[in-house]
């Protein structure tokens, strides 16, 4: 092969190579985790009259004015008489859509679907046992 043609293939393989990076570095292959936060649960939200009765919804303090569908992660242990609510993971990417929710009062929330209806069970903050505010759901007009 002669020395034209080489150094065309080697300007061909390095345009490849900086494309890909910079695509990668500016999200075209998708949404790359930048970080990933606990926040301790502060409220619930009880299944109202027409919801699931299995989904109660965890709320978290947020200082941000909105946050991303899907960002929020709850997840608990349940017993027989508690649901013990761990850390909620939130998890901020760079590069992908976002459809953005809206805080009210400093609180993100997210849905915890159980593996039976609350019932009589007590929601408790798991790191410390203390038992979570009841928000009342909002209701449309």
């Amino acid at each position: 092969m002669d020395r034209r043609k080489l150094a065309a293939a080697a300007v061909v393989v390095g345009v490849v190579v900086v494309c890909t990076v910079g695509a990668y570095r500016n999200g075209m292959f998708g949404p790359r985790l930048v970080e990933t936060r606990g926040h301790q649960p502060q409220a619930v939200r009880l299944p109202g009259e027409h919801d699931a009765p299995r989904v109660i919804t965890i709320g978290v303090t947020w200082p941000d004015n909105g946050y991303c569908s899907g960002q929020l992660t709850a997840s608990a242990i349940e017993t027989a008489t508690e649901v013990r609510v761990q850390d909620v993971v939130s998890r901020e990417y760079v590069g992908g859509a976002c459809a953005g929710l809206g805080t009210m009062d400093g609180m993100a929330w997210d849905e915890l679907q159980l593996a039976e209806p609350l019932g009589e069970r007590v929601v408790v903050r798991d790191s410390d046992g203390v038992r979570l505010p009841v928000f009342e759901r909002l209701t449309p007009p």
